[in-house]
């Protein structure tokens, strides 16, 4: 008989077995994104966590809507940040991977001739895994670190957008409320119009302008239903919600115009220290150069074969011997992957100073709108609306004195509603606005 047994001591030393753990990966995210004003986030990995954040949801929903409530709710059921949470789990797992050396191959063979029995049975393991097992998990390492920035980048982006689509949610609701005086005004006028025109005191012409006037008003009021439904499913979107869940009732807290309280210098660089997408990029060089110098290492020897033999034939004593298994360099010298592991480094590189760049802009940018959202907010309401105030009283004193008619009453009556509805559109601006700056300054202000 003939026995071929092939083995690695230091695969069977070193092979074992190693626990995937995200849990203290993703509390780690967590805490980091609290110190950027966001509330706590949870990961649904069970049937179980689904089932407590349903409920948590709906008890967040049994109170009318606030905007704090919305960016909870996000946080915890929105689906495709839960994808993004998941990352964190791809990327531990890739790490732990990295600590595992390649499993050892079993082979057997066995034959016959003449009187003669042969049996081969083998056992062969990768040695080099042993020497580039530390380089290829500092690797991971790095790449985990990464993954985490972005995963805190996609929570804070998550964040922003909850914010927005609840402020036009708001903002749509209330416009339709706004509204519904002025559609009560073109009603009397065109009720008032019929009888006068019956009577003969109103032309058909003056009669027909009132008319379309009217019917305007009506297909203004059903863009304004059609855009509130719009906005309040982008943010159901948002929130992950369906069903009876869509039911709930928004706050109705008056919105007020804040203009936010910061320092205005150095913004620039505190968006760049804030920023957990700068981080990522930082550590994706970190992550390209690292892995320049893994192909660098490994370009002519990445894997060597330890071999260890025992022969037996029939009738005959065993044979013990041992070998190696290496490559021989002759026409792969890895360097085309070392050349494009360098020219990968050399791309992170630029794209890291472009999104410094981009920040920077983006900063002076987001800024200079928020300060022209704000003024012209501010403009609206303590001017605008205020002289439209003035007008009808002024207008009010003109038709008790018989100076002026109904209809002059009833269109400065609109004028000031539509004043309040141009107001409360640049309150939503100034709000958005202000939201955007958030996320551009890393969620700090």
């Amino acid at each position: 008989m003939k026995k071929k047994i092939i083995f690695s001591l230091i695969g069977l030393a070193f092979g074992g077995c190693a626990e995937v753990t995200q849990n203290g990966m993703f509390h780690g995210i967590d805490a980091e994104i609290r110190t950027h004003g966001i509330q706590q986030t949870q990961w649904i990995k069970t049937p179980q966590d689904a089932e407590n954040v349903k409920k948590s949801v709906n008890t967040l929903l049994s109170s009318p809507l606030t905007q704090e409530n919305a960016v909870r709710i996000t946080l915890i059921n929105n689906r495709q940040l839960q994808q993004t949470y998941g990352q964190i789990g791809i990327s531990q797992s890739e790490l732990v991977q990295a600590g595992l050396m390649s499993n050892p191959l079993f082979g057997y063979k066995f034959g016959h001739r003449g009187g003669t029995t042969e049996a081969t049975i083998g056992i062969e393991a990768a040695f080099m895994d042993l020497l580039w097992m530390p380089l290829r998990r500092e690797l991971k390492s790095v790449a985990l670190e990464e993954t985490q920035w972005r995963v805190g980048d996609e929570i804070l982006k998550k964040t922003r957008d909850a914010k927005l689509a609840y402020i036009d949610a708001r903002i749509a609701e209330e416009k339709i409320k706004l509204y519904k005086p002025i559609l009560k005004s073109h009603e009397v006028s065109v009720q008032l119009a019929i009888r006068q025109n019956t009577a003969g005191n109103l032309s058909k012409r003056d009669f027909l302008k009132i008319q379309d006037a009217y019917e305007r008003a009506r297909l203004k009021s059903l863009d304004l239903n059609k855009e509130n439904s719009e906005a309040r499913e982008a943010l159901n979107r948002v929130l992950g919600l369906y069903g009876s869940q869509t039911m709930y009732a928004l706050s109705q807290k008056p919105l007020r115009l804040k203009y936010p309280q910061f320092q205005k210098t150095k913004l620039e660089s505190k968006a760049i220290a804030n920023r957990l997408d700068i981080r990522a990029a930082i550590k994706a060089v970190d992550f390209a150069a690292l892995d320049a110098g893994y192909m660098q290492k490994t370009r002519l020897v990445s894997e060597v074969s330890i071999l260890a033999e025992q022969e037996r034939v029939t009738h005959e004593s065993a044979l013990n011997s041992f070998g190696i298994a290496i490559p021989i360099p002759i026409f792969d010298f890895g360097q085309g992957r070392a050349n494009e592991a360098q020219v990968r480094y050399n791309q992170s590189v630029h794209r890291l100073y472009e999104m410094a760049i981009n920040i920077r802009s983006e900063v002076r940018e987001k800024y200079a709108n928020l300060r022209y959202m704000h003024d012209k907010a501010l403009r609206y309401n303590t001017v605008i609306v205020k002289t439209n105030e003035e007008i009808l009283q002024e207008t009010q004193l003109y038709y008790n004195g018989m100076l002026d008619g109904v209809y002059e009453l009833l269109e400065d009556h609109r004028r000031l509603a539509e004043a309040r509805m141009e107001a409360l559109d640049a309150l939503g601006e100034a709000k958005r606005s202000q939201m955007e700056f958030e996320y551009v300054m890393g969620g700090k202000i």
